[in-house]
């Protein structure tokens, strides 16, 4: 199953526009598969992986060792990297490898989260990439809809007809993660030996291979308590009294943790918002089923629907579109706000079972003029359009509404 957005992000960027294409994402999502799919686009191509010893000593013994096979110069000609980031030397191999022969060859990097940690500062690969992310499945993808911004926008007002097929692809990325082994193999038990050993490499190789954390246990400990605290503001503060580590270790461990895709942030929405936070942001993991409250599972699955469909947009060049959530002074909160070139598009507000509107939903709605307004529900078969003066808003079934989003 190759997301159709992610593909045609990674076909822009390399034959449009003759740059390397990064494609990272959280461990396990799938970014190999993708790759050696993508490359049946092309006739000739070359599959390349660090973990393979075989071809490590082939790019030691001859670093452009692709120059060398046997091609058609007039053709197109890919090489996929896969996992060069474990290569110590691998921003400058890369460097060298793009400058010398991007007229000849497309590049395609596949790695986890290193590709990010090592683009945030002083990069010798700026201009020569773009990159593109891939994250775990979710309703849309199963329902092959892949709306653009603009579809998002004109669909605000009218919810797609549901579908059995729908519901059912729901109710399984619920219980086993929209990770596409665990997902596929729609077994509990599976899910559970995945996700331990999943968790412990991407603690136990990924991260402390990257860094110089020693005290690994405790990182460990860091991340059993994050599922608990998911949908409410983090306290950094909190975290590392619990832990018992020095406060900038914490916010290091978290930051880690973010880049590596265990975990996402959300920051507060505060323009034109009197007396709202501005600081805590709130998490949400990429694997939610690590998370047992119901309500709080539902939320996290709404959050990473509503993150993805950000990325991807941003990443097929739309519209600059953020994520975030309210909360003021007075405890009135929405759960998350889209905000499209600094405007408010529309708030989303998740509730398990209740059918009743928020009435910060309806507060905020009004206070920030926005003119659509929805309240998400776990349950099936649920669609109410409510008009106020020209508001609209909508109390409507997850599985329903998410299928708007990519």
């Amino acid at each position: 199953m190759i997301p159709r957005t992610v593909l045609s992000t990674v076909s822009q960027v390399l034959e449009r526009y003759g740059k390397m294409a990064f494609l990272s994402g959280p461990r396990q999502v799938g970014k190999t598969t993708f790759a050696q799919s993508y490359r049946k686009r092309f006739t000739q191509s070359f599959y390349f992986n660090w973990d393979d010893l075989h071809h490590q000593k082939l790019l030691v013994k001859e670093p452009y060792f692709f120059q060398k096979e046997d091609r058609d110069p007039a053709k197109p000609f890919l090489v996929v990297l896969d996992e060069i980031h474990k290569y110590a030397r691998w921003r400058n191999y890369l460097k060298g490898a793009f400058d010398g022969f991007k007229e000849e060859f497309r590049f395609l990097v596949t790695g986890s989260g290193r590709l990010d940690l090592f683009k945030k500062g002083g990069d010798s690969l700026l201009g020569r990439y773009f990159s593109a992310r891939l994250f775990p499945l979710s309703v849309g993808e199963l329902e092959r809809t892949f709306p653009s911004l603009e579809d998002f926008k004109s669909h605000l007002g009218e919810m797609p007809e549901p579908s059995r097929r729908r519901k059912e692809g729901y109710d399984q990325l619920y219980e086993m993660s929209g990770f596409p082994e665990p997902f596929l193999k729609a077994e509990q038990k599976f899910y559970r030996l995945w996700s331990k050993e999943r968790k412990t490499l991407l603690l136990r190789e990924d991260i402390r291979n990257a860094t110089n954390i020693r005290e690994i246990s405790l990182l460990e400990m860091l991340s059993h308590l994050i599922p608990e605290r998911v949908g409410n503001p983090l306290s950094l503060n909190s975290l590392r009294e619990d832990v018992g580590v020095a406060f900038e270790t914490i916010r290091e461990w978290i930051l880690l943790l973010e880049q590596f895709y265990y975990l996402f942030r959300l920051t507060p929405y505060s323009r034109h918002v009197a007396r709202s936070l501005k600081k805590e942001a709130k998490a949400y993991l990429y694997d939610w089923t690590e998370i047992e409250d119901t309500g709080m599972r539902f939320e996290n699955v709404v959050a990473l629907h509503l993150w993805k469909a950000v990325h991807m947009w941003r990443d097929a060049g739309e519209e600059s579109v953020s994520l975030h959530y309210l909360r003021d002074k007075e405890k009135r909160e929405v759960d998350f706000i889209l905000v499209n070139k600094n405007s408010p598009l529309c708030l989303i507000e998740c509730k398990a079972r209740e059918e009743e509107l928020s009435p910060s939903l309806i507060y905020f709605q009004k206070k920030l003029r926005i003119p659509a307004a929805v309240q998400l529900v776990h349950k099936p078969g649920i669609c109410k359009k409510i008009k106020e003066a020209g508001w609209i808003r909508w109390i409507v079934s997850a599985d329903r509404w998410l299928a708007l989003l990519p």
